[in-house]
């Protein structure tokens, strides 16, 4: 049966949105972008209700041009988000700023608990 919000029941809307975004990320194959990280309520299975979002982090290569990646990141999860329902959140990093900043605690919660789909 269909949930209020056109998953399939039993099915984390969340999780739903997650898998989208990264597919269709996937399938851009964007200039530059080297890693696409879920973190936060989705990935540890916590995610529920419209106060959750899902949380991505993209590392993008030192040379690549940031602001297009993340126009592009943003208007594909602004689709997705249209079709599953949960806001994608994406924060964009250069791979000099991400190895810089490994002892941060959001970096490393990032590596504790996130799944990389790119």
């Amino acid at each position: 049966m269909d949930g209020a919000d056109g998953s399939l029941e039993g099915e984390n809307p969340h999780e739903l949105a997650a898998s989208a975004f990264a597919r269709r990320v996937r399938g851009r194959d964007l200039e530059g972008l080297e890693s696409l990280i879920l973190f936060g309520s989705t990935a540890r299975g916590e995610a529920s209700g419209l106060e959750s979002d899902v949380d991505f982090l993209a590392i993008v290569s030192n040379d690549a041009a940031n602001s297009a990646v993340e126009d592009e990141l943003r208007d594909i999860a602004y689709d997705v988000m249209l079709e599953h329902g949960p806001v994608i959140e994406v924060q964009v990093v250069s791979r000099s700023t991400f190895e810089r900043r490994r002892e941060h605690p959001f970096v490393r919660r990032v590596l504790r608990e996130g799944e990389v789909h790119v």
